[in-house]
């Protein structure tokens, strides 16, 4: 029901409140196939986002009509004797809770052969295999609702139920109106190994630098397809509620210096304007300021190669949910800066240098329908009309030959390779900035560094773009160096865009696997047992009473259950409007809530 419009979310919660009730014997269960998320896949069908069935164990007391079979059926699901069952089995209670997160095969007998009394609730439980990797792209889940990131912008398809092929136009369905009978994976252009030597990249450089935030991203240069999507400071999304005010996708969403990239902006503005046969540009120390370029021809050529554009048709972890609070406002009480974002600068940039083909960005590779057997690819006559020329491909070469020739710190420059792509070489431009924030309690400074490399130079495949920011003026702690200052030398491209490359060229696979991956599996029981093993109640905490979440944001609602170690059920979508047990409720041998969600009108 969250597929249709607001008007009718509290029909859809209706029915959620009842799907989740304990009804029906075990043996409905035992006929019922599960239906479970979709599965989100790399581009080499590694898995990035995956879904298994676990169940919880109940017992109604009242409908138990073999008290001994009852505790020894416990017993065998849950591989220990549960003291004190036998006696509350004798008590009128409503709902007696005996266990979670049982694997399949705990339960089988129970669901072959049903016993009076005794219910095995079947929940769907998310787990995110690369934890950290692309968090802040692939998003989360919750309450088996896609919130942010990819989960969310495709929510539609990820959820089991039919949907049209408008709903979906991106993607070449072969001529299919209604898809979805069965359940649809997602196969993203991410490359897990890309992405994985990419966060590696960034951190190494963010420890050198001593800088606490950054990012980086990879691109095709050719197609505008993501193939990797780093920050930091990151976050599980297998614990997203736990995420700090600092994480997410905050740095991705925000505005750039114009400084890091105003100096080959302008150079390609005055290329432009003097043509494909015009003349070479001249030395910046002998040019006019701006070559000549009014401010608003600079402004006007930054639009038309996309610098004023929204960035992408999805979006990623959003901001409230990571780097602001529900006011908008970062933890220092400043506003987010605007202007240009990262990927809108790697979408202009990658434009300058493939010819002058400007590509809407993407991340979805294709969807695979279970009931079809089928890989469905990304649709040819979609991105076309989605690419634009902005230059002609005689003025498209010559912006990658002459707009690199600068030797200036400011000016992207060509790079030649020590190895076998030496012939090919690389295009790096790289700048600092620095400027004073201003807060109500106190000014500091923001401290970025860029880097922007396109390889090979020739026929360009691949742009990495790096971003690192400090909150503190240089030079470093403990410095030992005069170069340990601001900026991003050459040495790091010359090692860091060829092990991207290499990583890129390698061949992905064709299909995807005949089942799950039983690595995965296992970790995601290991990672299950871990946060489920038994603690003390909640007596034993200082306060032992329930918390008011009331009015807060789920994640934040999330981080102050956190510590109780309760089970959360969680109905709707929203702001949390009610909760039970009540705030100031004691938590003496209670072991799970009930938050109640609405949106905002």
């Amino acid at each position: 029901m969250y597929r249709y419009p607001p008007s009718l979310l509290d029909i859809g919660r209706i029915f959620r409140q009842a799907a989740d009730k304990i009804g029906g014997g075990s043996a409905d269960l035992a006929s019922a196939e599960a239906v479970l998320r979709g599965t989100i896949y790399d581009r080499a069908f590694r898995e990035l986002a995956v879904s298994y069935q676990l169940y919880s164990l109940y017992v109604r007391p009242g409908e138990v009509t073999d008290p001994a079979a009852v505790v020894e059926a416990v017993a065998v699901a849950t591989g220990t004797r549960h003291p004190g069952l036998e006696g509350k089995l004798k008590q009128r209670h409503n709902v007696i809770k005996v266990a979670d997160n049982l694997e399949p095969r705990e339960v089988k007998t129970l669901l072959a052969k049903p016993l009076a009394g005794v219910y095995a609730k079947p929940v769907e439980e998310r787990f995110y295999p690369g934890h950290e990797a692309a968090a802040s792209l692939i998003g989360y889940t919750g309450d088996g609702i896609g919130l942010a990131g990819v989960e969310g912008a495709y929510d539609l398809f990820l959820q089991h139920g039919e949907f049209r092929s408008e709903n979906l136009p991106e993607i070449n369905l072969h001529g299919r109106q209604v898809i979805g009978r069965a359940k649809v994976d997602a196969v993203l252009t991410v490359d897990l190994a890309l992405q994985k030597e990419t966060e590696r990249q960034l951190q190494e450089y963010l420890r050198a630098k001593q800088a606490g935030r950054g990012l980086a991203l990879c691109l095709n240069v050719k197609t505008g397809a993501v193939l990797a999507w780093a920050g930091r400071p990151a976050f599980n999304p297998n614990y997203f509620w736990q995420m700090s005010e600092v994480t997410g996708a905050g740095i991705f969403q925000e505005g750039l210096d114009p400084s890091l990239y105003r100096d080959f902006l302008v150079r390609a503005a005055a290329l432009t304007k003097n043509g494909e046969l015009g003349d070479p540009l001249p030395p910046q120390t002998v040019a006019a300021f701006d070559y000549g370029l009014r401010e608003d021809e600079v402004r006007a050529f930054g639009e038309m190669i996309g610098l004023a554009e929204a960035s992408a048709p999805w979006q990623p972890v959003p901001a409230m949910a990571g780097a602001h609070d529900d006011q908008g406002k970062g933890e220092s009480g400043k506003e987010p800066a605007a202007g240009v974002n990262a990927l809108q600068l790697a979408l202009a940039a990658a434009s300058l240098v493939n010819g002058g083909w400007h590509f809407s960005p993407h991340v979805l590779a294709g969807i695979y329908s279970h009931e079809a057997r089928e890989l469905f690819t990304r649709s040819a006559v979609f991105d076309a009309a989605a690419r634009r020329r902005i230059v002609s491909p005689a003025m498209g070469i010559r912006l990658r030959r002459d707009l690199f020739g600068g030797g200036s710190a400011e000016t992207a420059q060509a790079v030649a390779l020590d190895n076998a792509l030496s012939m090919e070489g690389m295009i790096v431009h790289s700048a600092s900035s620095a400027r004073m924030t201003v807060a109500a309690e106190r000014n500091g400074y923001v401290m970025q560094d860029l880097l922007l490399g396109v390889i090979p130079a020739k026929a360009p495949s691949l742009l990495v773009l790096l971003v690192a920011q400090r909150d503190e003026l240089y030079p470093l702690l403990n410095s030992k160096s005069a170069a340990d200052g601001a900026g991003i030398d050459v040495a790091l491209a010359r090692k860091m865009l060829p092990a991207l490359l290499a990583v890129m060229q390698e061949n992905a696979a064709a299909a995807p696997p005949a089942e799950k991956d039983p690595a995965n599996y296992s970790q995601f029981l290991i990672s299950r047992r871990i946060d489920y093993q038994d603690r003390p109640d909640a007596a034993g905490l200082a306060e032992g009473k329930m918390p008011e979440v009331t009015g807060l944001s789920l994640r934040k609602g999330l981080q102050r259950l956190n510590p109780y170690h309760l089970l959360v059920n969680i109905e709707g979508s929203g702001r949390i409007t009610r909760q039970n047990p009540p705030a100031g409720a004691p938590l003496h041998g209670v072991n799970e809530c009930t938050l109640t969600l609405e949106a905002k009108q």
